[in-house]
């Protein structure tokens, strides 16, 4: 049977609590921040989190690769860039859960390197500090988890089980259910 980490309420609470941060950090910027979703587990966290600040804002998206089934490669890939001009801007890095620190580490690399923003920070909903394999930080964090693999608001298995409006551990069955999904789903 699944248990529920965070319950859509719990998680209302969250989005409310750091987009009212967020607004008050930016109120009076010359020009708006852009907030950075990575793609594809920040959307519903993004999408709430934004409807909570009440000031001018730009959205954008990245998308990157770093996991295979319940594991972490270790390896980060960019599947898509940002598509704004991001140069001499504040962005705002949106994340569904930040677990070993390697993708974050990364996405802040690259983005100095690449387009030097004016500033850079962090928001996720979820953060498993227990899992660090690198020093890193987050800005804004919305809860601490253990290590447990989670699903839901988001977060997949295999690109399944992200439209759950909650954050659950799934059980054993449920993980082999999707499995069977995915092996008729790879056959076609």
């Amino acid at each position: 049977m699944r248990k529920i980490v965070l319950s859509n309420e719990e998680i209302q609470k969250i989005c409310k609590r750091i987009g009212e941060q967020l607004s008050t950090r930016y109120r009076f910027n010359e020009l708006p921040p852009i907030i950075i979703g990575v793609m594809k587990g920040a959307i519903p966290f993004l999408v709430d989190l934004v409807n909570n600040m009440d000031i001018p804002l730009l959205i954008d998206y990245i998308q990157i690769g770093s996991y295979n089934g319940t594991e972490s490669t270790g390896t980060v890939i960019i599947k898509k860039d940002v598509s704004l001009d991001i140069q001499n801007r504040d962005i705002v890095i949106v994340e569904d859960i930040i677990d070993s620190g390697i993708s974050m580490n990364f996405l802040i690399d690259y983005f100095n390197k690449k387009y030097s923003p004016k500033s850079i920070i962090t928001v996720s909903l979820l953060d498993k500090k227990c899992n660090r394999k690198i020093r890193f930080d987050v800005d804004y964090a919305g809860f601490e988890v253990e290590n447990y693999f989670l699903l839901g608001y988001g977060l997949d298995y295999n690109d399944l089980g992200r439209n759950t409006n909650y954050v659950f551990i799934p059980d054993k069955e449920e993980i082999a259910e999707w499995d069977r999904i995915n092996a008729l789903s790879n056959k076609k």
